[in-house]
């Protein structure tokens, strides 16, 4: 091969790659950040003596601890008739109910609200507010 054959095959082969890279780079920076500052689960255990409790959030499978704090607001809904018989009439309004953390219990559907981005993170301690689901 001559030297100019060498060198622009040389050229397109950079180019090429440097077009991957690239590519790949770009679409990295279109990946939205994801941001979670609420989640629901299903309560795991319970420990009221150290003011936690472990949470699986729906559909996952592993377990968050969810701590609670002295401004941490505990409310458990209640629907004004029986779920399993509800009235004709659509409209209503649920029952909320301040309640203490020895009311939950393992089983029991919550909605949990933080105050900061919990993304990726196992263990929650700026819990708002947690509402004990019908």
């Amino acid at each position: 091969m001559k030297k100019n054959q060498i060198i622009i095959l040389a050229l397109v082969i950079v180019l090429i790659f440097g077009g991957i890279i690239g590519w790949f780079l770009v679409q990295k920076s279109k990946i939205p950040l994801k941001e979670v500052f609420d989640l629901s689960g299903i309560v795991s255990s319970v420990d009221a003596e150290n003011n936690f409790l472990m949470v699986k959030p729906a559909g996952e499978e592993k377990e968050i601890k969810v701590v609670l704090s002295d401004d941490t607001k505990l409310i458990k809904i209640e629907f004004p008739f029986d779920p399993a018989n509800p009235p004709a009439e659509t409209n209503f309004a649920p029952f909320k109910t301040e309640i203490e953390i020895s009311d939950f219990k393992s089983g029991d559907n919550v909605f949990i609200k933080v105050t900061e981005n919990i993304a990726g993170k196992t263990e929650l301690d700026n819990v708002d507010f947690i509402h004990l689901l019908p």
